[in-house]
């Protein structure tokens, strides 16, 4: 079993639990205990996990930061260069949709950072919202309710929001994919995902290429859809002949190398 794997089944047992000792964590998984204390040690530095004598608990938190946190945490390097390479294709005056999501956020601080002013931004996620307030960029949040696992704003109100306006570019995430398009895992989340890109005169989706080795459960987009994607210099050979035999634009973000000072 992949560590990855492991863990995430380790934090579903302890949420299936409440609180979990390591034995029963090494007997269900199969895994030593030194294995298992590794592993919660691990968790517990990201703020996943409580250690207590002989177990583990979560925290209040994590039912709701859970998922986000980790993804936000992986793949850094490919996701901001992912970020950078889209923000070429943004210029002062834009207005831009920025979905839920870990790349977008990501997009968000590199828009901060560069002071890409003035820009007005339409978003749906906290994190976003709050990196961007006090910026001097035109920031709208839309309402609705929120997703815990994501801190996404979902549902019939955010949906009739995104309806009242039409932006310039939508920067869209995605979790998964197949030969038929984009996906998600929550129906939800496809739907407004799938509003922002109708709701603006040129899409992308930006996605690093873990995504695509697996699909997901909702798809959100066909490729007839959107106009460009954008990902890293990982994504397999086979994924970019389906994007090019369906027309699409395809962008590719190239590792940066690091000069004598940053090594």
């Amino acid at each position: 079993m992949l560590e990855e794997t492991r863990k995430a089944k380790l934090i579903d047992l302890i949420k299936e639990k409440g609180e979990i000792t390591v034995n029963e964590l090494s007997r269900v998984l199969g895994v030593t205990g030194t294995t298992i204390r590794k592993d919660l040690s691990d968790l517990e530095n990201l703020g996943m996990v409580v250690r207590t004598h002989g177990g583990a608990l979560l925290p209040s938190h994590t039912k709701v930061e859970w998922s986000f946190i980790q993804k936000s945490q992986q793949h850094v390097e490919e996701k901001y260069a992912i970020a950078k390479k889209a923000l070429e294709f943004v210029k002062p005056g834009d207005s831009i949709i920025l979905d839920s999501g870990t790349t977008t956020l990501a997009m968000a601080r590199e828009i901060k950072r560069m002071k890409l002013f003035p820009l007005t931004i339409v978003t749906n996620n906290f994190f976003i919202a709050t990196e961007l307030v006090g910026t001097g960029i035109d920031l709208i949040v839309l309402g609705g309710v929120v997703r815990e696992n994501s801190f996404s704003l979902i549902g019939a109100f955010a949906e009739e929001n995104i309806k009242k306006i039409y932006a310039d570019k939508s920067f869209v995430g995605a979790t998964g994919f197949s030969k038929d398009g984009f996906m998600t895992p929550n129906i939800n989340e496809a739907k407004i995902k799938s509003l922002m890109i109708s709701q603006s005169s040129e899409s992308f989706v930006i996605v690093d290429s873990s995504k695509f080795e697996r699909p997901s459960f909702s798809i959100y987009a066909t490729f007839d859809q959107i106009d460009h994607v954008i990902t890293d210099w990982k994504v397999p050979d086979e994924d970019k002949s389906i994007l090019a035999n369906a027309g699409l634009d395809l962008i590719v973000a190239q590792k940066e190398e690091k000069n004598d000072s940053q090594r």
